[in-house]
């Protein structure tokens, strides 16, 4: 309820209280002025009809009492009117209230069934898409299964023809690895035959070698070898050598003795007269390695070989 409603009753209640107050003063005064004018400067005897008297200030006071009565009655009509006018007003904005929310409520349900049918209508025109995408996508699906099916059959026939064709070549590549290690056999047995001659050969000049490089150092020896008194006919000592690739004794001893110290002294001393049989620097280093870096030599001078 906003302010208007109380202005009007706000007023009439000021009205009715400036008339009660105005009554209120106007009978104080009068009764100021009587009791004025029965209190004389002098005593003043006086014949008074009380009963007439008191009859009149009844009336008065019961008219007082109905004139108040009559203007508060006027002002709880005017209230009750008040409170009927705004009961009128707050139930029309009620009513208007409710109608308003009928109606918003009627345009709620009227735009939620526009929504729904809208939503139906969505749905149903989404179900139809899927329905065709579905159908698109098993259309598709069916021709990609079909497209493998014959990429598969295209893949085996050319697996097998690749595999024929392997199996060709492999085949072909066989029989040349076959012809080719018969080939390599052949030149390998003739190779064989080649350096098994060569090493014959080369066995044959290597021991000629060694014969004539062992006459060499045997002839050394003698000519520097100083026959002892004590030696025989017949006495044979055996010496080992070690010799360096520029001929030069390192180390000489005797592993087999003749019996006879002397002559064994006599022929360790004659090797070592020689001190580097020099000859030995034009021998292959692969004979010298192989027979005369440690060289094992039975020593028989000439002159007692008889």
């Amino acid at each position: 309820m906003n302010l208007r409603s109380y202005l009007f009753p706000t007023l009439l209640a000021l009205v009715l209280h400036a008339v009660i107050l105005s009554a209120l003063f106007y009978s104080w005064l009068g009764y100021a002025e009587d009791k004025k004018h029965l209190t004389p400067r002098h005593v003043k005897a006086q014949i008074v009809d009380l009963k007439s008297q008191l009859q009149a200030q009844q009336r008065d006071k019961q008219a007082e009492a109905k004139k108040k009565e009559s203007a508060r009655q006027q002002v709880e009509d005017r209230k009750q009117e008040a409170r009927e006018k705004a009961a009128r007003k707050k139930e029309q904005a009620r009513q208007k209230q409710k109608e308003e929310q009928a109606l918003k409520k009627a345009q709620a349900e009227k735009k939620a069934a526009a929504k729904k049918r809208d939503e139906a209508k969505k749905k149903a025109e989404a179900l139809k898409k899927e329905t065709a995408r579905k159908k698109a996508e098993a259309l598709k699906q069916q021709k990609a299964e079909q497209a493998v099916k014959e990429k598969q059959q295209e893949e085996a026939r050319r697996q097998a023809q690749a595999q024929k064709e392997a199996e060709r070549k492999k085949a072909e590549q066989q029989r040349i690895v076959r012809e080719r290690k018969a080939q390599q056999q052949r030149e390998a047995d003739l190779a064989a035959a080649l350096a098994a001659e060569e090493q014959e050969m080369q066995a044959l000049q290597d021991q000629q070698a060694t014969a004539g490089y062992l006459e060499y150092i045997a002839a050394e020896i003698e000519s520097n070898w100083r026959r002892p008194p004590s030696a025989r006919n017949g006495m044979t000592v055996v010496l080992s050598l070690h010799l360096l690739p520029t001929g030069e004794v390192d180390n000489v001893y005797v592993v087999n003795g003749s019996g006879d110290s002397h002559f064994d002294e006599s022929a360790i001393r004659a090797v070592k007269r020689v001190g580097r049989f020099s000859e030995l620097q034009k021998m292959d280093p692969i004979l010298f390695d192989r027979n005369f870096r440690k060289l094992t030599l039975e020593y028989n001078p000439s002159d007692l070989r008889r």
